[in-house]
């Protein structure tokens, strides 16, 4: 199903963004506040893609591309789909930071996530220092519920917080 906000279209992922989606993966600045270091090689995304295609058919999973004037600009997503909840995941390439873009696609996937999917809950976890993605999250009705120190795929240890956003009555 494609989102539709004012400035973005968020369109169901599909092998043919993974150039676009390797522009951000592989960015070192882009991935500064993630769990996994950069990416090197677009055969390495193509094969993420199509794991992440596949979750999708099995129904565990949604991937969106964030659409900007014609132009693939970043991913979102909710993933671990079950029982009512999901995990909510944004990036953006760099460029179009600032801007309110990422807020405005939170905002589209929370509606659909609500709605169509009936969820009840969406949690998301963010490393503490990444305040651009925490303000996003508490823009969106997101509150933090937990601050730990986590091991991420690097072996280096981050503060992080966990976050909650719950369908309202």
């Amino acid at each position: 199903m494609i989102l539709k906000t004012d400035r973005l279209s968020l369109r169901p992922q599909q092998l043919a963004d993974a150039p676009a989606l390797f522009a951000i993966l592989g960015d070192a600045h882009a991935m500064r506040f993630w769990n996994r270091s950069t990416i090197s090689r677009l055969a390495v995304v193509e094969e993420l893609m199509r794991e992440q295609q596949a979750a999708m058919a099995d129904g565990v999973c949604r991937y969106w591309t964030l659409v900007h004037e014609e132009d693939a600009i970043g991913s979102i997503d909710l993933s671990l789909i079950r029982d009512g909840s999901a995990e909510l995941g944004f990036l953006l390439r760099p460029d179009r930071w600032g801007a309110g873009l990422a807020s405005e696609a939170v905002r589209a996937v929370i509606t659909h996530g609500f709605g169509a999917l009936a969820l009840t809950r969406l949690a998301a976890a963010v490393q503490t220092e990444n305040r651009a993605a925490v303000r996003v999250l508490e823009k969106n009705g997101f509150r933090l519920v937990e601050s730990r120190s986590v091991r991420l795929a690097d072996g280096q240890s981050r503060n992080c917080g966990f976050y909650l956003r719950e369908r309202g009555p």
